[in-house]
């Protein structure tokens, strides 16, 4: 019985080099804001996923950067068309 719940074990090696998933990356770069989305990446760092946490945040912040160029961009034509 403890066989098995040894080999579902990770090692400490393998979370620290554990990467997201492409469709997590998505996940953290479409839905960056909330409490939800920032209490995942700091459960990635206390569970001690290391690559992980520092690629949800770069997911994160590629999300912000994302939106706020596209709020800016749709602000900058509303003001040139509109006369």
């Amino acid at each position: 019985m403890t066989d098995k719940f040894e080999e579902k074990e990770i090692s400490d090696k393998d979370k620290k080099n554990q990467s997201l998933t492409n469709m997590q990356k998505l996940f953290f770069g479409l839905i960056c804001w909330g409490v939800h989305t920032r209490s995942q990446v700091d459960s990635f760092k206390t569970n001690g996923y290391d690559q992980k946490y520092e690629d949800a945040k770069k997911a994160i912040r590629t999300g912000f950067l994302v939106y706020g160029i596209s709020i800016a961009v749709f602000i900058l034509i509303i003001i040139f068309t509109v006369k």
